[in-house]
């Protein structure tokens, strides 16, 4: 057996299988965030249908990696990546004490929150914009990172000593809701809606319409 076979053979034993346990950790933790989406769609849509019977809360799973979160005019779609990353050597994360020491626990799953229109799904206007409002991050030893807008690019930072528990999921969850719904849709600058081919004018709320997004043709916040 040659040198560069032991060398693949110890590579698949080691990181391939790695990754394997990596990936499957990040699976579980979909399942969890799935069920506390539709734990929390369910506690709300009481609430809210008291007041206004149009404004309920729905959860809707679209596949083993997908799934939609819808509140009003919002949908925020979570998805789950199904390939596992490392930071690069430059990045916080993988300049940290805990991945230095054992840089194995610097491999991860990723989980993505996109806020769309609602009306961009129900019409499948495909060129419309969704926006990224925060990226989970979970290793082998379940420890995880967030980056994201506001509260969620700085709540879940330490690496270290986070461990993904139902907690933190819910307090995720909820932290890009309330940053969906004070995320508005601006009127798009008048430069960028200056013509119309009858094409348009024919589908605007179709796929091959206008694209329409919050912040489409604005510098993103």
């Amino acid at each position: 057996m040659s040198d560069d076979i032991v060398q693949i053979i110890g590579g698949l034993n080691n990181k391939a299988g790695l990754k394997q346990h990596i990936y499957r950790n990040t699976l579980t933790v979909f399942a969890e965030l799935k069920r506390c989406a539709k734990e929390i769609a369910e506690k709300l849509t009481p609430e809210v249908i008291e007041k206004d019977p149009t404004l309920e809360v729905q959860f809707f799973e679209k596949s083993e990696f997908e799934f939609y979160l819808k509140f009003s005019g919002d949908t925020i779609a979570f998805i789950m990546h199904t390939n596992v990353f490392a930071f690069p050597p430059e990045h916080e994360v993988s300049k940290t004490d805990y991945i230095v020491e054992a840089p194995g626990r610097g491999y991860f799953g990723m989980i993505m929150a996109y806020n769309f229109l609602s009306d961009s799904i129900k019409y499948q206007r495909l060129a419309d914009v969704g926006y990224l409002l925060a990226r989970l991050f979970i290793n082998s030893e379940g420890h995880f990172y967030v980056d994201g807008q506001r509260q969620l690019d700085f709540l879940y930072k330490d690496l270290a000593k986070q461990e993904i528990e139902e907690g933190a999921i819910v307090k995720i969850i909820e932290q890009t809701m309330l940053y969906a719904l004070d995320f508005d849709l601006y009127v798009p600058p008048i430069e960028t809606m200056g013509d119309m081919t009858l094409e348009q004018k024919n589908y605007v709320n179709n796929p091959s319409g206008f694209a329409t997004g919050k912040r489409l043709g604005f510098k993103s916040e």
